[in-house]
């Protein structure tokens, strides 16, 4: 896992989109912000880690983390890519190491 500053303003339109993964009222919520890039993608990025969480879940594996904006979950084309990639890493990641504490 690299810390590295992989955000850099110069690349980004200024645009972003929360992301949330809200189904109903028993869903715990955990956001994600999506910031629009100049060629008209976005780059989803989460920072909401508990201490220590983000060490252990990337431990041995190569992912951008950003000191700025968190670990950065992927680049995609629209809204709902944003929300349908946030799903199913909070449901398949996040989820699953924190049901396991």
């Amino acid at each position: 896992m690299g810390n590295n500053r992989y955000f850099n303003k110069e690349n980004y339109t200024g645009n972003h989109l929360h992301v949330d993964n809200w189904k109903d009222e028993y869903t715990p919520f955990i956001e994600a912000n999506a910031w629009g890039r100049q060629d008209g993608t976005t780059d989803l990025f989460f920072n909401d880690f508990k201490d220590g969480e983000l060490q252990t879940l990337y431990r041995d594996k190569e992912h951008y983390y950003d000191d700025f904006m968190g670990l950065f979950l992927g680049n995609v084309k629209t809204n709902q890519e944003a929300f349908d990639m946030f799903y199913k890493w909070v449901d398949e990641v996040l989820y699953s190491y924190r049901n396991k504490a």
